[in-house]
């Protein structure tokens, strides 16, 4: 998923954007702006996700620009930060139909609990019916492409794949549905991917969900069924299964080693 971060002061910008850890929510790209103007180039360059914006800024003001973004990208969810406690205030950023709100100065543990939650309702949004609306967030490859724009080589049509497992490590990865969006059949997908990378696809698939589990092991306090859950491991047993036999470590004694 790919965030935006808006405020006009830009200590404060990055020190928003290094005080989360944006990839354990799921956010593979965090990108920022300084003031409508900007904010609404990136949206114009590419789906944007959630946009997390200051209210107050010089020129619009961050909930006229909210306003804006409801309208022309209904896909795109939008959390406001402000030092307004008033009622009145709130109920306009809610007519708004902002996600939610935090209070300035900003309670983080506040903020990663809407991002956690935000994380779980667009796990229950994408479907297969919202694949090819995803692929619009991977970059195209510099090799020619087809008419539609599909990877015309093998290697690219397996770096295609393999950008958007990367991308979506958390939901179900059926390997017809990973063909048809290089338009190809299984089988054949199947074969190229081994021949390119040396693995089955379910193998490559497994390698990248334990890489991000243990990423989120070391670096979160989540809990190890709630790691498993985001990183696309329905049952607990066989994710500490695989992870053990990938790493040597159950979850718990590799959280207890690396966590930093």
């Amino acid at each position: 998923m790919r965030i935006l971060l808006i405020d006009d002061e830009l200590v404060a910008l990055n020190n928003l954007k290094k005080r989360v850890d944006w990839l354990a929510y799921g956010f593979t790209e965090v990108l920022t702006a300084q003031d409508a103007d900007q904010a609404r180039q990136i949206l114009a360059d590419g789906h944007i996700d959630l946009v997390l914006s200051d209210i107050e800024m010089p020129g619009e003001s961050g909930l006229a620009l909210v306003e804006s973004i409801n309208k022309d990208y209904p896909d795109t969810e939008s959390i406001i930060i402000t030092c307004h406690a008033d009622f009145n205030y709130i109920k306009k950023a809610m007519k708004a139909k902002v996600l939610d709100y935090v209070l300035k100065p900003i309670d983080y543990t506040e903020l990663k609990t809407l991002l956690a939650q935000f994380a779980e309702q667009r796990k229950r949004l994408i479907s297969r019916d919202k694949l090819e609306l995803i692929l619009q967030q991977i970059q195209p490859p510099t090799e020619p492409v087809d008419r539609e724009g599909i990877p015309i080589s093998p290697e690219d049509r397996i770096e295609f794949i393999k950008q958007f497992i990367q991308r979506n490590l958390r939901e179900k990865l059926y390997v017809e549905d990973l063909a048809r969006l290089v338009h190809i059949n299984d089988q054949h997908l199947m074969r190229i991917f081994k021949k390119e990378t040396g693995m089955s696809l379910t193998q490559y698939i497994n390698e990248q969900r334990l890489l991000m589990a243990g990423h989120l092991l070391k670096h979160s306090d989540y809990n190890i069924n709630y790691v498993a859950d985001l990183v696309g491991f329905e049952n607990l047993s066989y994710f500490t299964r695989l992870f053990k036999k990938n790493t040597g470590f159950t979850p718990s004694e590799y959280r207890h080693r690396f966590a930093e």
